[in-house]
């Protein structure tokens, strides 16, 4: 059976009211046409719902029985609107969110998911922490709503879209009960013939592949006998005392302990991290993250 809102409300209206010409007043109807909308509404259930008598109108047994679940109705139907309206401008929702989990130290990270809880806190969280090539496979797959991620210059057809939001330098992670700690290298040749530690390949190979490259730029060929999935596995390693590792700078946020960041002088390389979405799942509560830092300017800087 369809059920009008608008007659739910008037019958509502005048139950509560028990008058027809208060209704009517309150709603700014005519008494006439409110009565008749009473009338459908009552052949639309079947049943009469109401009587006039001296004190004014007032529920038979079947409106009694009828008006908790047309007040439960109407409310229902008044928060859904609601509801859809919170949706529409990216106030309600759930976010999945990827990023290393480096960044979830970050200040400028913490700032935003701050930020935007306070602006929007019936928005939910989930973040996965991973290295950024497993991040942008699975904001790709659909798994992951947004990611922090290098990904490199995106092409034109990308399927992906990017806001650039910090960049992190990269330093020498070692062990403080190391030689390298005792007398640290001024160049990367230096760490020739030492245990190196690195994440897999598999996790970010444009990552992997730009540090191998400025590796060998720089004449130092890694020797890698330990390998990690993420930087705080490959930071414990360094921890453990089983090598040494090159690392961002945001991982000073909360470094485990027994483990020392070195700037190493020809180690110079910068890694834009941006805010990376799929053009085809912009929806408003992502619309309202990426809104949000842009506002905040975007481009946030590691030193």
């Amino acid at each position: 059976m369809y059920l009008d809102g608008r007659r739910l409300h008037y019958f509502l209206t005048v139950a509560d009211l028990g008058s027809l010409g208060r209704a009517a007043d309150v709603l700014h109807i005519a008494q006439p046409a409110l009565s008749r909308q009473i009338r459908l509404l009552e052949e639309d259930v079947g049943v009469p719902l109401m009587e006039r008598n001296a004190r004014g109108m007032t529920l038979t047994a079947a409106g009694r029985a009828y008006y908790p679940s047309a007040r439960r109705l109407l409310d229902e139907a008044t928060a859904a609107s609601a509801r859809a309206q919170l949706a529409a401008r990216g106030e309600v929702g759930h976010l999945r969110l990827g990023f290393s989990e480096i960044y979830a130290w970050h200040p400028d990270v913490l700032r935003a998911l701050q930020t935007y809880r306070h602006a929007s806190p019936r928005v939910t969280f989930m973040v996965e922490a991973m290295l950024s090539g497993a991040v942008t496979e699975r904001v790709l797959d659909g798994h992951l709503d947004l990611g922090l991620a290098y990904t490199g210059v995106l092409d034109a057809g990308s399927p992906l879209q990017s806001l650039p939001w910090l960049a992190d330098d990269y330093f020498l992670a070692v062990n403080e009960a190391s030689s390298l700690a005792k007398r640290p290298p001024r160049r990367l040749a230096e760490l020739n013939g030492e245990d190196f530690i690195l994440f897999r390949r598999d996790q970010s190979p444009r990552l992997h592949d730009v540090m191998i490259h400025h590796f060998h730029q720089q004449g130092f060929s890694p020797r890698i006998v330990q390998e990690g999935t993420t930087h705080y596995t490959v930071l414990g390693l360094v921890a453990a005392g089983l090598g040494c590792s090159v690392m961002p700078a945001s991982a000073q946020q909360r470094l485990p302990p027994g483990v020392r960041l070195l700037r190493v002088p020809d180690l110079n390389v910068r890694m834009p991290i941006d805010l990376v979405w799929r053009r085809d799942n912009h929806t408003p509560v992502i619309q309202r993250f990426a809104d949000l830092l842009r506002g905040a300017g975007g481009n946030a800087t590691s030193n």
